[in-house]
């Protein structure tokens, strides 16, 4: 681990605001000590994230820094990313549901002091400013049971939402999973903003670097379909297929402990046909690495070997799903993550159709649960009313048949 990192967090961290503009800064994503990450407790494996204050409007910043102990190989491949996803988001501004930048691509120069030599290092340090998004929803996918069905499917819905209004603008995110995703408000409404479009994609775009660089999934690998791990992740015909599967994913994990790949690998006939389609690919990429051959021979492959795969069902053995919509949503979980990206359910509007058909079904069972839960508590109350009554009555005939007895 180089000392750049390091480097950085000190002059910030020692600086009373940046640009003049941006006070309080704490860095979220590393150690400030000595610079390493620290895991997946925040966002950017390749960035240096801190936490901010905007003196202009008083509202807290997120400023992305480019790692810069990022060096060698890859170096520059990593920093065309960065400087990717700075452009995008420039795109995105004042797009509904979507991260907001506040600032564009910038750079930093700061300097350590080479006790050594007496020289002073200068690192140049590229940057934007985000708006900052802390509202979590990992929560509803770590303690799902506590809460209620029809939260968590308002939820998936703001998350469709959400990944649609990327594809509106042309974009694919790539790496849709719950930690990437935040909840707040927009125009007073309550929405899902997709953050860290640090491997989102125009779809019209070329790709950067080589296409053979990719035998695996860009994102997440449990959020990954199959054509992912066969080495298409980067084609960007089937970017926004990628985005779909993981929805699939999620719609699955939010009512399930297993992940989803997890059932998904304990099918012997997917393991089968994952087998046979990175054997295939793996040789058809050596050969070629024009999309349009490589989309060709995958759909090749699928033909032949999909029908191996058996899904799994929407509920598992450990599972928070209502029992009345499990169909309704097992179907939609199947639309969204089947094996052939041609076959997974791209209309936004279709998605959103089922999932308020399930929920207005849920409304509909609650709602007879509790019409029928007060016509019984009425029904007990009449009868507590007739025994009363007849208690009443009881009481005073024996009592007029004691005094009949007594008189005589």
């Amino acid at each position: 681990m180089g000392n750049n990192a390091r480097i950085l967090i000190e002059t910030l961290h020692r600086e009373p605001s940046l640009d003049g503009r941006y006070a309080n800064i704490q860095v979220i994503n590393r150690d400030p000590g000595t610079g390493d990450w620290l895991g997946h407790q925040h966002q950017g494996a390749f960035s240096v994230v801190f936490r901010a204050v905007d003196s202009r409007t008083g509202r807290p910043v997120a400023l992305k820094f480019f790692d810069p102990d990022f060096q060698g190989f890859g170096a520059k491949y990593r920093m065309d990313l960065f400087e990717r996803e700075c452009k995008l988001l420039e795109r995105l501004v004042n797009k509904p549901r979507c991260l907001q930048l506040v600032q564009p691509l910038s750079e930093l120069r700061v300097s350590d002091p080479d006790a050594s030599s007496g020289r002073s290092a200068t690192i140049d340090c590229g940057y934007c400013v985000l708006e900052w998004l802390d509202g979590d929803i990992t929560e509803y996918f770590l303690r799902q049971d506590e809460y209620d069905a029809l939260v968590k499917l308002a939820l998936f819905r703001q998350i469709v939402l959400g990944v649609f209004a990327l594809h509106q603008e042309g974009i694919a995110h790539r790496d849709v999973k719950h930690d990437n995703l935040r909840r707040t408000l927009r125009m007073d409404r309550e929405v899902v903003v997709p953050i860290d479009l640090g491997t989102a994609v125009d779809l019209f775009s070329d790709p950067v670097g080589d296409f053979r660089d990719y035998a695996g999934p860009v994102g997440a690998w449990p959020f990954s379909p199959l054509e992912a791990h066969a080495g298409l992740g980067s084609i960007r015909t089937l970017a926004t297929c990628t985005d779909v599967y993981a929805l699939g994913c999620l719609l699955h994990d939010l009512f399930n402990v297993d992940l989803y790949i997890a059932r998904l690998i304990k099918d012997p006939g997917f393991i089968n046909c994952y087998a046979a389609c990175k054997v295939h690919m793996d040789a058809v990429r050596q050969r070629t690495a024009n999309p349009d051959d490589l989309v060709r021979e995958w759909n090749d492959i699928m033909v032949r070997t999909k029908g191996q795969i058996t899904l799994p069902p929407m509920d598992s053995a450990v599972t928070t799903v209502p029992p009345a919509v499990r169909d309704q949503l097992t179907a939609l979980l199947h639309r969204l993550t089947d094996a052939d990206y041609r076959n997974r359910e791209h209309r936004r509007e279709r998605i959103v159709r089922v999932i308020d058909a399930v929920v207005k079904a849920l409304e509909n069972r609650f709602t007879t649960k509790r019409r029928q839960a007060i016509r019984a508590e009425r029904r007990r109350r009449r009868e507590q009313r007739a025994r009363r009554r007849q208690e009443r009555l009881d009481f005073y005939l024996e009592k007029k048949q004691e005094e009949g007895v007594h008189s005589s």
